[in-house]
């Protein structure tokens, strides 16, 4: 459950910063004046969306392979001039926070796997008697 928890926090925190730069509805000059336009901030809030549903649903294998692809859409906002560099610096630390509480949650997965959680001597139902 504690686990559930801090996904859940390192999420939140991943989508109020990319949120808090949407833009505040005033005219731009220029992509790189504003953090990234309107339609930039959509795209990266419905891939941060997809991180957390699949997070939420218990499977951080798919919660790390969406995490992938929202990385990779920033990389290209980025490339392109529409995201800041100070913004993208700011939403890469979010998603390497919430990278390793994923890749944290699949190890556990991988533990809790049958035959690894047996302990040993506990297994045996009195066969051997």
């Amino acid at each position: 459950m504690r686990r559930a928890t801090t996904l859940a926090t390192g999420a939140l925190v991943l989508a109020i910063t990319l949120s808090g730069c949407a833009g505040t509805g005033a005219p731009v000059q220029t992509p790189a004046a504003s953090a990234y336009a309107s339609a930039v901030a959509s795209r990266l809030q419905s891939a941060v969306l997809a991180v957390t549903s699949a997070s939420a649903a218990g499977d951080p294998t798919a919660a790390l392979a969406r995490l992938d692809e929202l990385t990779a859409m920033l990389a290209d906002a980025r490339a392109r001039g529409e995201v800041t560099g100070s913004r993208f610096d700011s939403i890469t630390a979010s998603l390497a926070l919430v990278r390793a509480d994923l890749e944290a949650a699949v190890a556990a997965q991988t533990d809790q796997k049958p035959g690894k959680t047996e302990k040993p001597g506990k297994g045996n139902s009195g066969k051997d008697r």
